[in-house]
């Protein structure tokens, strides 16, 4: 708890919370107080609990994203329906967005069938796209802000599913897609790291020397 506390002072307003798909009860309205009471500005829980953790959080500037998973290397045209009446669901109940994690290969799927009606089905609220950045070259970077572009996303987290230690190359992978931001791009930049701070002092040394102008968009996700 003591390292939590740490990471969540120095931060200060690149924190956000994310709630784990176990958080239930009591746990909900204990992070729910904590966003309230640090006046943490945005959170992340799995999308069947957005109805629950909504009248707790409804009095407050926090916004709520709803998580929504996409495991397969490409994505269906039932699947792609079966999301967006998900999505719609979840905004109905509080949500302000989702973050939608996928696989890098499914990620120009995504774009291609919902990219049209992205903004109506979003209308004033965000979608947030999440990409695993072991799974990343620096070659993919361009096509991916293409892609995030096109659909008008609101940001890019990264995440990192498995940490390797030094076989995972973050640091390297992290210069890589900050060598790459291309200035046109008009999203934020999320990432959920695990809890190893190290890797977000890696990244936050890494942006205050490369891509200074980013750190105003940056969020870091800890998980409560």
């Amino acid at each position: 708890m003591m390292e939590k506390n740490t990471i969540l002072k120095n931060l200060d307003r690149c924190v956000a919370i994310w709630c784990g798909a176990d958080t239930c009860g009591a746990d909900l309205a204990n992070v729910a107080g904590m966003c309230l009471e640090n006046k943490f500005d945005l959170v992340s829980v799995p999308a069947d609990l957005v109805k629950t953790v909504w009248p707790w959080l409804e009095q407050g500037d926090v916004k709520i994203m709803g998580r929504f998973y996409f495991p397969d290397k490409k994505i269906t045209e039932n699947q792609i329906s079966d999301m967006t009446i998900a999505i719609n669901n979840v905004l109905k109940c509080g949500a302000f967005g989702a973050q939608v994690f996928l696989k890098l290969s499914a990620l120009s799927d995504l774009v291609e069938q919902t990219y049209i009606i992205k903004d109506d089905l979003f209308f004033a609220k965000d979608l947030i796209i999440g990409l695993d950045i072991l799974d990343i070259d620096v070659s993919d970077w361009n096509d991916i802000f293409v892609n995030l572009q096109k659909i008008n996303a609101a940001a890019l987290m990264v995440v990192m599913t498995r940490d390797l230690g030094n076989e995972s190359d973050f640091v390297g992978r992290i210069y890589g897609l900050l060598s790459a931001w291309n200035i046109q791009n008009n999203f934020d930049l999320h990432f959920y790291l695990g809890p190893d701070s190290m890797r977000i002092e890696q990244v936050l040394r890494l942006v205050k020397k490369m891509r200074p102008e980013l750190e105003s968009r940056l969020k870091f996700f800890i998980h409560c």
